[in-house]
């Protein structure tokens, strides 16, 4: 009776240390996967910033920014933890719900971007001729979206910039016309000016990224989220036959 039990138990034991055995291999792979989405997380986080350098300026709002950067952090603590070996059930709950809260900021902020985008270009037009990084944004800007202003050309005219000397008597600054050269933004005519306002082409840049950071945090949380389910069978199972 006792030899039988004894046999039961040692069946058990192996039994599930081969199961465990089987689990090793997803979960090595779920590890990888995991390293592998830290290292896309500061790709597209660097990205982000490098493409848009000069625009944040326009911006005015750190909010976008804190959503990059967030990402860039997250990205770097999963590649740390994957490295380290310690990715812990509890680890795990932790990036997962910080990594989810990241995405859906990312997606809220895209319905809020274009009244944001409005206010700050609003204020950062007066800087143009005064602020090398801000004047710089714009010129790139009006040549990029071949666009001029926020709303339009027009909104030049109620601007510091205009007021000044540094305008030159120009209608509009010389990077918003479609061959620039020096002082041709005097002449606002539609052949030799852009007058479709920045803020649409502005507004579709950013909500495009926002996208693309809001799908990819998450993509990567439903990856932790299987990851946490595999940690959790495991642990299962060792406690079951051990």
């Amino acid at each position: 009776m006792e030899r039988e039990r004894h046999l039961e138990l040692n069946s058990k034991k192996k039994k599930g240390l081969i199961n465990l055995e089987c689990l090793k291999i997803p979960m090595i792979m779920f590890t990888f996967l995991f390293w592998l989405s830290g290292i896309a997380m500061i790709i597209v986080g660097v990205w982000t910033l490098y493409y848009e350098e000069q625009y944040h300026l326009l911006l005015g709002s750190t909010r976008y920014l804190i959503i990059v950067g967030l990402m860039i952090g997250i990205g770097g603590v999963v590649i740390l933890v994957c490295v380290c070996g310690c990715y812990g059930t509890m680890k795990e709950h932790r990036y997962l719900l910080l990594t989810l809260s990241v995405g859906i900021v990312a997606f809220v902020h895209r319905y809020q971007i274009k009244d944001e985008i409005y206010k700050s270009t609003k204020n950062t037009m007066n800087l143009y001729g005064s602020d090398k990084g801000v004047t710089v944004a714009f010129d790139k800007l009006h040549q990029s979206f071949k666009c001029c202003g926020d709303l339009s050309y027009a909104s030049w005219n109620s601007t510091a910039w205009k007021q000044s000397e540094v305008s030159g008597n120009n209608t509009v600054p010389d990077s918003c016309c479609k061959t620039p050269s020096l002082k041709c933004g005097k002449r606002d005519h539609p052949s030799n000016i852009y007058r479709e306002g920045c803020i649409w082409e502005l507004t579709i840049l950013f909500k495009e990224h926002l996208l693309i950071l809001g799908s990819v945090m998450i993509g990567i949380s439903f990856l932790q989220l299987i990851g946490i389910l595999m940690t959790i069978c495991a642990l299962r199972y060792v406690d079951d036959y051990y």
